[in-house]
């Protein structure tokens, strides 16, 4: 920022030298302006300057909007606060008036002024940017733009190349996005570079820092590092994930305070501490006070049931302070087997298969199953239930019956409307080979069978996929901005241009794949944008699967978004990442 002013009086300087006292401008500048800064209250108001020209000018530039990852300065038009009664205007002298609302946070804009390949600069700045002492929570609830200094633990480390890294106090955690190092670097690997400041996590440091909102997370941006306090501990051993089967893991602490100490959260009852060992650090002449080590000794349970975390805190102190680090330990879901839940149902065809292996007495195992109706026996409204056959492709071949079962959630069928042949259901229930006379075997679920899930056939079914203008109209007509669906549907099309590395291949870093498909009759006018889909069966692709190309006939299977474009403001009807994959390439499914 210092730079900045200097050079700006440099200019001052310079159009003071060049400019005669008839207000003619020197040939060699071709454009001037009376002031280099100029100052807006902070309860708004104007401010102005005089621009003197030898030709057209305009304001083309705002040079400090920010800066990229790479750190290049990103250039864009007048920032939004900030207005001017004239971005433009021909040769002579010209009054430009700038203005503010009221704002509760200093701002500042470096502006830039065009005439030809001539250019000059002005700063425009509304309030003060000195620096607010602010914890988190003061942070959180701040308008963005207004500078702080905040001091707080290094909970987590997020990227050493540009240093970001989230900071925690006691009121809550703010992100560190971009951090100076000490020669005022950005970029630079300013926590372990050469010039870095070698903090770790559990150290406690103080920054300065604008704020910054993006999406949901509050940041400071490019911060100064004001003091970095070393913190009494460091856990040695990194985070954990246990098995459902539990059992014991070692946690390896350095510690410089008089002991070193571990607090469960008092609804971890599936963690017990069984001991703690010490082992004294050996001082030596590079290291006079040499770190002793704490070894704590955890037992974790099994888990039958969702997975869970723990965040426990580690302690170490001396006569001025106390140092703490929380460490997460995080233990997996039990999951039920495949076919045992309505996540992970099986197919019809596993599930005949099932039905073959348990025999015609029930092993009394709750199972699920995905497929469609394929036809109807009989829908009881006086008995509430129904029997019917479902199949994976939705016909009577290789069908699997479905007897006497409840609507959703056990409740009695009221209609007989209420399924029909294509609907595409889970059912929950016994499964068994039912057998007459020990001569007629039909695959069916009976017993405690109920409707898990529905979805008629109709658009988006895969029976009958949305067409790319279908799915384009769906999403505009029911989705609101940014949102997206809770279920799947299928569209189909012809691929008609490909975003990919190599324009015929899947993006070999995130095994997905980005296309744009279109109706055959019409492929100029329908395109519609399928977002990072996986291949068939839903995973990864990986060297060796079909590659596509211009031309491929798809179904895809995915949630649905209508996404805003955060630098066009365009609206994309597109499929959800990470919630797409092909349903079929050509024909071909898996």
């Amino acid at each position: 920022m210092k730079l900045k002013y200097i050079f700006g009086l440099v200019l001052a300087a310079l159009m003071a030298v060049g400019c005669s006292d008839d207000n003619t401008v020197d040939p060699l500048a071709s454009i001037a302006i009376d002031q280099t800064f100029v100052s807006i209250p902070v309860e708004g108001g104007d401010a102005t300057i005089t621009i003197t020209a030898q030709g057209d000018w305009a304001f083309d530039k705002v040079i400090s909007a920010g800066k990229d990852a790479d750190g290049k300065a990103i250039f864009t038009e007048l920032p939004a606060w900030l207005t001017a009664d004239k971005i433009s205007g021909s040769a002579g002298q010209t009054t430009v008036t700038f203005h503010a609302d009221a704002t509760e946070a200093g701002r500042e804009a470096e502006l830039r002024i065009a005439t030809g390949t001539d250019r000059q600069f002005i700063i425009v700045r509304q309030g003060s940017l000195d620096a607010s002492e602010a914890t988190c929570a003061d942070v959180i609830a701040a308008p963005d733009g207004k500078t702080f200094r905040v001091t707080g633990t290094v909970a987590n480390i997020l990227n050493t190349q540009y240093g970001n890294w989230d900071l925690e106090d006691e009121t809550g955690t703010i992100r560190i996005y971009g951090t100076n190092d000490k020669e005022g670097k950005k970029g630079n690997n300013p926590i372990d570079g050469a010039d870095g400041w070698g903090f770790e996590v559990g150290d406690v440091v103080t920054v300065e820092g604008p704020k910054s909102t993006y999406g949901t997370t509050v940041e400071l941006v490019d911060v100064t590092v004001i003091s970095v306090k070393k913190s009494l501990l460091k856990v040695v051993t990194p985070e954990q994930t246990v098995g459902i089967e539990g059992g014991d893991i070692d946690v390896k602490l350095a510690y410089k305070g008089s002991g070193a100490y571990a607090a469960l959260p008092a609804d971890c009852d599936w963690i017990t501490i069984t001991g703690e060992d010490y082992v004294a650090g050996k001082a030596t002449l590079f290291e006079p006070n040499p770190a002793d080590t704490a070894i704590v000794h955890l037992r974790i349970a099994p888990n039958a049931s969702n997975g869970r975390k723990a965040a426990i805190d580690f302690s170490s102190s001396n006569a001025s302070t106390t140092s703490t680090i929380t460490w997460t330990l995080t233990q997996n879901a039990f999951t039920l087997p495949h076919g045992e839940s309505a996540d992970d149902p099986f197919t019809i065809e596993e599930a005949i298969a099932k039905c073959i292996e348990i025999g015609s007495t029930s092993d009394g195992v709750i199972y699920y199953a995905r497929g469609y109706i394929s036809s109807i026996k009989e829908v009881s409204t006086s008995y509430g239930n129904a029997t019917f056959n479902i199949s994976d492709d939705g016909s009577n071949d290789n069908a699997l019956t479905v007897y006497r079962s409840k609507w959703l959630e056990n409740a009695s069928f009221t209609a007989e409307n209420q399924i029909g042949v294509g609907d595409e259901v889970i059912i929950r229930g016994k499964l068994v080979n039912f057998t007459r006379d020990n001569v007629n075997y039909t695959p069916e679920f009976s017993g405690d069978v109920f409707v898990v899930s529905h979805k008629a056939a109709g658009p988006g079914s895969r029976l009958r996929p949305f067409t790319a203008d279908e799915a384009t109209d769906f999403i505009m007509n029911n989705l609101e901005v940014g949102q997206s669906t809770d279920d799947e549907y299928y569209i189909a099309g012809e691929i008609v241009r490909i975003d990919s590395p190599e324009k015929n291949l899947f993006n070999a870093q995130y095994g997905n794949a980005s296309f744009y498909i279109a109706d055959d009759e019409d492929p100029a006018n329908t395109q519609f944008y399928v977002y990072r889909t996986f291949y068939l069966g839903n995973r990864k692709w990986v060297e060796g699967d079909t590659q596509i190309q211009v031309g491929d006939k798809v179904v895809v299977c995915a949630k649905l978004t209508k996404y805003k474009d955060s630098k066009t403001g365009d609206i994309i009807p597109e499929t959800v990442q990470k919630a797409t994959y092909l349903y079929s390439l050509n024909g071909k499914k898996q």
